[in-house]
C-alpha cells in the first residue's frame, strides 16, 4: 500500500492564529490572550492586544464588570463597569502576519473567587471624537462581524476537571455504524458511504457488556439529536433524539444501563452551527421580523446569502454573541445533561464561537452540575490549547496525536521525536486543563489505514496511549483491528466503517487492550501518577527509537519501556534515575505476539516494535 496523506494534519494555519491573523491586518486584536491562562483569585490579570503598527492608534482601553452586566465603554470612558488603560509597547515585526504590529498591555485587578469578568477593548487616536477608533477583534473570519466589537470574559475560580474523568477511559461510538438491536434490521452497506447504515441507541444498549468487559469506563456517543445526514453534525432539534436512533427513552434507558455497569456517557453537542433545515434558521430567512433573524448571519454579501459552517451550505453558523442564542444553548447543553442523566458533553468545533461564549457556557452548565464534564474539540495546535484554561474542563489532544501517528503508524518521526513533544506540550499547558488523548476518530484517516495494516505498530501504539498521562480516548474498533477500504484525502466518511463484530474481530487485538485496560485499571499511578520521561542507556539497537516514561505516586510506580524500532534493543534504566530502589516487583513483556511475565529487571533485550511494564 502507498503510504497516504494523514490530511486531517496537512499544514494549515490553526484557527486561533488565523484569527490573529486576519484581525490584526484588519485593526486591533485581542484573540483572548491573557495571563494568567486561568486566572486564580486575587490574582492580576495581564491582557495583550494587538494593533496594526499603521493605525495611527496612541490610546488603547479595556472596559470591564465584576458583575455580570455587559460591558460599556468608548474613548476611555465607562458606560456600565470600569475602565483600565493600556500601555503601549514597542513596535514588532510579526512575519506570520506579514506586517509590524504594536502590542498593547492592560492589567486587570484580582477578583474574588467566583467572579465572572466581562470585557470589551477600543482604541482611538487623539482627543477629538471625529478622530480615528476602533473596537478590538470587530471582524473575524470565523464568526459574524462585531460592529461594537467582540466581548471577552474568563472566570475567576478555583475549579479542576470532575475528579472522575482522572480514572476514565472514553470510548467513543459513532452510533449509525456501531450496532442494531437483535430485533432490528442488522447494519447494511447502502451503497454510499455517507448513507444510513442503521445503527441504533439500542444496538449500543445491548453491547454494552462487550465495553464494560473490554474495560473502558466511559461512552461518548457521536450526536444523537435530530439532523438529516448519518453523523448527526448538524441539528435540526436540540430537544429530542433522532428518530432513525431511536426515542428519547432509548437514550434514558441506555445511560441508566451504562450506569449500572460503572460506565458513564457522554453526548456530543454542536453549539457552531446547524442544518438549514433547523426551524430557526428556516423562520430567520423566512421572516426578517422573527426573533431568530438575529440567531444566523443572513447577508447577501456571502457566498450562500449566509454564513456557514467552512462554506458549507447545509451547515448555517450560529450567532454565539447573541446573548438569546448563548442562552438557548446552554439550556439546550443542560436539557440533556439534566433530563437524560448524560455525565459530560463532547463539545464539537469549540474554535467556531469566541472564547467568551465558552466561558459563559461552562459557567452555566457548572452553576448547576459541577461535576459534568465540557471536554472539547480544538483543532489547532498547543498555543491554541491553552487559550482554553478555565473555559473548559479538557481538549482533545491533537498536537499529540499528530506526533504519535507519525511516530507508529507513519514512522516518519521518532520515539525520542515523541517524547520530547509530549515534554513541551504538557509543560505549556494550564494547571487546570484537562487533556483527551487519541490515536484516531471520525475526523482522520484510521490509525491502522495509516499504517498499513501492520498490527504490530498498532499494539505498540496502543501500549503508548494506555500509559499515558492523560485521558485515553478509544475509537470504536481501533481495538478489534477496523481500518478502511479507501483513503481519499479529506473524505473522512471513509474512517466511518461499520463496527465488526464476531469472527469478524481481530481477536489478538481486542485482547491487547483490554490487557493494557486491566492494568490502568488495577494501578493508580497509571491513571493519576505523575508522569516523567527517564533516560535509558541503548547497548545494541536504534536509541532514537528506544525511551521510557515514568508514572509514580507515592506508594506505587510503573515504568514502560518502549522499543519502536524495527530491531531488538539492548536496553539498562539505572535504579538512580527513579523513585525507588531496587529491581522491580514484576516485568511483562508486551510484543506482538502478546503479553508474557518475566523475571524483575531494569536490563534485558527488547523485540522490536515491543514494549516492558515494570511495576513496584
Amino acid at each position: 500500500m502507498t503510504q497516504v496523506v494523514d490530511y486531517f494534519f496537512s499544514p494549515y494555519i490553526p484557527p486561533q492564529e488565523r484569527r490573529r491573523r486576519y484581525v490584526a491586518q484588519n485593526g486591533v486584536q485581542h484573540a483572548s490572550e491573557i495571563f494568567p491562562r486561568d486566572p486564580l483569585p486575587d490574582q492580576l490579570v495581564t491582557l495583550t492586544i494587538t494593533t496594526n503598527a499603521a493605525l495611527p492608534a496612541d490610546h488603547v482601553a479595556v472596559y470591564y464588570t465584576t458583575d455580570g452586566t455587559e460591558p460599556g465603554g468608548a474613548r476611555g470612558r465607562a458606560v456600565r463597569g470600569e475602565v483600565v488603560a493600556a500601555v503601549a509597547g514597542a513596535e514588532i515585526d510579526d512575519r506570520a502576519a506579514g506586517l509590524q504590529v504594536r502590542q498593547w498591555q492592560a492589567v486587570l485587578p484580582g477578583q474574588p473567587d467566583g467572579t465572572l469578568v466581562r470585557y470589551r477593548i477600543d482604541a482611538w487616536q487623539g482627543d477629538e471624537p471625529e478622530r480615528h477608533f476602533w473596537y478590538a477583534d470587530a471582524d473575524d473570519y470565523y464568526a459574524p462581524p462585531a460592529p461594537q466589537g467582540r466581548e471577552f470574559a474568563y472566570h475567576v475560580d478555583r475549579r479542576q476537571m470532575p475528579d472522575w474523568v482522572r480514572d476514565a477511559v472514553i470510548y467513543h461510538i459513532f452510533v449509525d455504524r456501531f450496532a442494531a438491536a437483535h430485533d432490528q434490521p442488522p447494519l447494511h452497506d447502502p451503497g454510499d458511504i455517507t448513507g444510513f447504515y442503521g445503527g441504533t441507541l439500542r444496538g449500543v444498549l445491548e453491547k454494552l457488556d462487550y465495553l464494560a468487559d473490554l474495560g473502558v469506563t466511559c461512552l461518548w456517543l457521536s450526536p444523537i439529536m435530530e439532523s438529516p445526514t448519518y453523523h448527526g453534525y448538524d441539528p435540526t432539534s436540540y430537544e429530542n433524539v433522532a428518530r432513525r436512533l431511536g426515542t428519547n427513552d432509548d437514550l434514558r434507558e441506555l445511560i441508566a444501563a451504562a450506569h449500572a455497569r460503572g460506565l458513564r456517557v457522554l453526548l456530543d453537542f454542536v453549539a457552531n452551527h446547524t442544518s438549514t433545515e433547523n426551524p430557526a434558521f428556516l423562520e430567520a430567512r423566512q421572516n426578517p421580523a422573527s426573533p431568530y433573524a438575529g440567531w444566523y448571519t443572513l447577508d447577501p454579501t456571502y457566498k450562500h446569502g449566509y454564513l456557514s459552517y467552512y462554506n458549507v451550505p447545509s451547515m448555517p453558523v450560529l450567532s454565539t454573541d447573541a446573548t438569546p442564542v448563548r442562552t438557548y444553548l446552554t439550556q439546550m447543553a443542560l436539557h440533556w445533561l439534566k433530563d437524560f442523566g448524560a455525565d459530560g458533553l463532547r463539545l464539537d468545533n469549540v474554535s467556531g464561537p469566541a472564547h467568551a461564549f465558552w466561558t459563559i457556557f461552562q459557567e452555566g452548565i457548572k452553576a448547576e452540575l459541577p461535576d459534568a464534564l465540557t471536554l472539547g474539540e480544538v483543532t489547532g495546535g498547543i498555543d491554541d490549547l491553552v487559550t482554553y484554561g478555565g473555559r473548559l474542563d479538557a481538549c482533545m489532544d491533537f498536537p499529540l496525536t499528530k506526533v504519535i501517528r507519525r511516530t507508529f503508524a507513519q514512522r516518519r518521526a521518532t520515539l525520542d521525536d515523541l517524547l520530547i513533544a509530549l515534554d513541551l506540550y504538557d509543560a505549556a499547558l494550564p494547571p487546570a486543563l484537562g487533556l483527551a488523548r487519541l490515536l484516531d476518530n471520525h475526523d482522520m484517516h484510521r490509525f491502522l489505514w495509516l499504517a498499513e495494516g501492520d498490527t504490530r505498530r498498532l499494539k505498540l501504539a496502543l501500549t503508548f496511549l494506555l500509559t499515558l498521562a492523560g485521558v485515553p480516548v478509544i475509537y470504536y474498533g481501533t481495538e478489534v483491528g477496523l481500518s478502511q477500504r479507501a483513503g481519499p484525502g479529506g473524505q473522512d466518511a471513509y474512517a466511518r466503517e461499520p463496527m465488526p463484530w464476531g469472527e469478524a474481530q481481530q481477536a489478538d487485538l481486542r485482547e491487547h487492550t483490554r490487557w493494557l485496560l486491566t492494568q490502568r485499571q488495577a494501578r493508580p499511578s497509571l491513571r493519576r501518577g505523575l508522569m516523567a520521561r527517564v533516560p535509558v542507556a541503548v547497548a545494541a539497537g536504534d536509541p532514537a527509537q528506544v525511551g521510557a516514561l515514568l508514572r509514580w505516586q507515592t506508594d506505587e510506580v510503573t515504568l514502560v519501556v518502549f522499543n519502536n524500532a524495527e530491531t531488538p534493543a539492548a536496553f539498562a534504566v539505572t535504579s538512580a534515575e527513579l523513585p525507588v530502589a531496587g529491581p522491580p516487583t514484576a516485568l511483562w513483556l508486551l510484543t506482538p505476539e502478546g503479553s508474557e511475565a518475566h523475571a524483575p529487571t531494569l536490563a534485558g533485550t527488547l523485540p522490536p516494535l515491543s514494549a516492558a511494564v515494570m511495576y513496584w
